[in-house]
C-alpha cells in the first residue's frame, strides 16, 4: 500500500491511500490489501444482503427502506456497516438476517456474492449531483482527504484517482454492470424519487418478501427524506469511528435529497465540460445506463 499526497495547479490537496494501482479513502482499515482479503473471503448467508451503492448515491435510504421490509417494522435504522471502514468481525458477528454495505466497486465485494449467495442491492445517480454531494459533504467534516475548490474536485472526482469509489464512477458502474450473478437488484434514485411507491414493492419483490400495500404504503411514508433527516439527528448515537472527522461522532448524511441540484453550484462552463465528459466516458466504458440531468 501507498500513501499518496498531491496538490494541483489551484493549491487543491489531495491525500489518500493506493493499493495495486486503486485509490481509497483513508479511512479504509489498515494496509487495504489485508482488509481487502477478509471482505473477499467473508463466509456469505444465503439470507445475507449486501446494499452497495456508490457513495452519495441515496445508501441511507435504500438502506432504511430494505431494513423496515426485512424487520416488518417502520423504525428508523441509522446507518449500516460498511465493511471497507471497519473490522470485518462486525459482519461476522451480526445477526442472521444480516443488511450490510458498501462503497467499494464490485470487484472487492465477497467472492461468495459475486457466485450467487445472498442478495445484492444498489441505487445509481446522477453524476452530476453526487459530485455536489460529496463537495458538500467534504465541506461538513474534517480532514478526509480532500481540502480545495469544488473546480478541483470536479477533475478529481471524474479522474481514476478518485479515491471515492476507487476509480471513477463510470469505472464503478462498469464494475456493476459486469456483475456476473442473478443476484443483484439496481433501482435509480430518480426512478425512486419518481414513483417510490413501484419502487418499494420492487425490492420487496426482490427480497421475496410480502407485505400488503398498507404496510408498503407506509414504509413509503416513512423513507421520506424529511423524516430521515430528522431521525438521523435524533436518533442516531455519537460514534467513536467517527470522531476525529466530525464534531458529535454524526456523520452529515443527509443534505437535500433532490434531484438537480447541481444547478446551485455548477458554472455553465463545469455543466458543459461535465456534460460532454459524461458522454466520452460512458461510451468509453461502454455503460449501459441512460442520464437524465433535468
Amino acid at each position: 500500500m501507498e500513501s499518496v499526497s498531491l496538490t494541483d495547479e489551484e493549491d487543491n490537496k489531495y491525500s489518500f491511500k493506493r493499493y495495486k494501482g486503486y485509490p481509497f479513502i483513508r479511512e479504509v482499515v489498515g494496509n487495504v490489501g489485508d482488509h481487502l482479503n477478509a471482505i473477499s473471503q467473508l463466509q456469505c448467508k444465503s439470507d445475507d444482503v449486501l446494499i452497495g451503492v456508490f457513495p452519495k448515491s441515496g445508501t441511507h435510504w435504500l438502506y432504511n427502506t430494505v431494513m423496515m421490509l426485512r424487520t416488518g417494522t417502520l423504525a428508523y435504522h441509522g446507518t449500516p456497516h460498511l465493511m471497507e471502514y471497519q473490522d470485518i468481525s462486525f459482519v461476522d458477528n451480526m445477526s442472521s438476517p444480516r443488511t450490510f454495505g458498501s462503497h467499494l466497486r464490485y470487484r472487492f465485494l465477497p467472492e461468495e456474492m459475486m457466485r450467487g449467495k445472498g442478495k445484492v442491492i444498489t441505487i445509481t445517480r446522477d453524476p452530476k449531483d453526487i459530485v455536489v454531494s460529496v463537495y458538500h459533504m467534504i465541506q461538513a467534516l474534517g480532514d478526509v482527504g480532500y481540502s480545495g475548490n469544488f473546480s478541483g474536485l470536479l477533475k478529481r472526482f471524474f479522474s481514476e484517482e478518485s479515491f471515492w469509489g476507487n476509480g471513477s464512477w463510470f469505472a464503478w458502474i462498469k464494475d456493476m454492470e459486469e456483475w456476473k450473478s442473478k443476484n443483484l437488484l439496481c433501482i435509480s434514485y430518480r426512478e425512486y424519487k419518481e414513483r417510490p411507491f413501484e419502487t418499494i414493492k420492487k425490492l420487496a419483490s426482490f427480497l421475496e418478501l410480502d407485505h400488503d400495500e398498507t404496510f408498503l404504503r407506509a414504509v413509503e411514508e416513512n423513507v421520506r427524506f424529511k423524516i430521515l433527516k430528522e431521525n438521523h439527528i435524533t436518533q442516531t448515537p455519537a460514534s467513536d469511528r467517527w470522531k476525529n472527522i466530525t464534531d458529535d461522532g454524526r456523520l452529515p448524511i443527509y443534505r437535500k435529497g433532490v434531484i438537480g441540484d447541481w444547478k446551485n453550484t455548477f458554472t455553465v462552463a463545469q455543466s458543459e465540460w461535465c456534460d460532454a465528459h459524461i458522454k466520452e466516458k460512458i461510451k468509453e466504458f461502454n455503460l449501459k445506463l441512460a442520464v437524465r440531468y433535468d
